[in-house]
């Protein structure tokens, strides 16, 4: 499972940048024998089989990036976030700083670093910051103005994280595991579990620029008709320090997470259910929570009258190129739901 995780993690696969990414899930399922198809903005989708209610299990292929602002005269590349951005990018986001990328330019990946001043000179020539924002920071290739154009580096060429995805003991650490482990996911779920044995007619969807406001999830269900969708996402781990227990109380290693609720959407009650007697009686503990500041493509799903219920694994340091998750929780999240797809039917009746 790690070995399929980190593959699919280290592939590059910004938002609205996604092909290398659904190309290689692509041949993953076609390898399975599924019948897959792709929609005009870059949906993939795949049909598994079996009998009885028209399920979906969907995950986004996209991750967080960077987009070139304007390029400096000196050579460095001014930044704009991948999602809404203001002027500030708020001390929180430090992290950033030090942070190897890649520049996706169209000649090809240039090797970069997000830069500020720094030590000596930041001590001699600035004052102490308190707030960050767009101006603090930059990306330095070591190119030129004009090398950096001759590359094909514009306003608006992507930048992503630069980072390998590596096992720390129990836990996978890396970029992009939110939401390409979920993708491993669904993969390893047909891969365990032969059609003739799904009672529901399951359908694989990986969605595109869910990052910037569920754009692909919104044109597939546009598209499609389901009688319940699973959607699946990372989680939002509290147990790391300065984090109190009343606010976020999932851990790693404590099994994967039921969602009740996000900032978009209250999930379907009924399809919630469901999936809690799945794991009751397959013996899967696991985890309960309610998200703020999180949103996913199950948002979508609920408006196109379409009942979603999320799930996912807990998560520590999300947004970030060390985003890290327990494989015991995810090996779990793929047995629950190879147990809801062996009964599917009789956990929606009703539905």
């Amino acid at each position: 499972m790690f070995a399929l995780i980190k593959e699919l993690t280290e592939l590059v696969g910004p938002i609205g940048q996604e092909h290398a990414v659904l190309d290689r899930v692509e041949a993953l399922w076609r390898a399975e024998g599924l019948t897959v198809e792709r929609t005009k903005i870059g949906n993939l989708y795949a049909q598994v089989g079996g009998s009885g209610p028209r399920v979906v299990m969907a995950a986004h292929a996209d991750e967080l990036s960077y987009l070139v602002r304007a390029i400096d005269p000196g050579g460095f590349l001014w930044l704009a976030g991948g999602q809404a951005w203001t002027r500030t990018n708020g001390m929180r986001n430090s992290f950033t700083i030090g942070q190897r990328v890649k520049v996706l330019a169209r000649s090809g990946i240039i090797p970069g670093v997000i830069a500020t001043t720094t030590g000596h000179l930041a001590s001699l020539a600035l004052p102490e910051m308190h707030e960050l924002t767009w101006r603090d920071f930059w990306v330095d290739t070591g190119l030129s103005k004009e090398e950096l154009l001759v590359a094909g580096v514009t306003p608006g060429t992507r930048v992503i994280w630069d980072a390998t995805t590596d096992q720390f003991g129990p836990h996978v650490v890396g970029k992009a595991i939110d939401d390409r482990a979920l993708l491993a996911v669904m993969t390893e779920v047909v891969r365990r579990v032969p059609v003739s044995e799904m009672r529901c007619q399951l359908t694989l969807a990986a969605t595109v620029q869910e990052e910037i406001g569920l754009i692909g999830a919104s044109a597939f269900t546009a598209r499609q008709d389901f009688d319940a969708a699973l959607v699946l996402e990372i989680g939002l781990a509290g147990d790391i320090p300065g984090v109190p227990e009343d606010m976020m109380p999932l851990h790693l290693g404590q099994g994967p997470v039921l969602v009740h609720k996000d900032s978009r959407v209250h999930y379907d009650y009924r399809v919630t259910q469901a999936l809690e007697r799945t794991a009751a009686d397959a013996s899967i503990p696991i985890q309960h929570a309610v998200f703020g500041s999180f949103g996913s493509d199950g948002g979508s799903f609920m408006q196109a009258d379409i009942p979603a219920a999320l799930l996912a694994f807990p998560t520590r340091y999300t947004h970030t190129p060390f985003e890290t998750a327990h494989l015991g929780d995810i090996e779990a999240m793929v047995a629950w739901l190879s147990a809801f797809v062996r009964n599917a039917e009789g956990y929606l009746a009703g539905v």
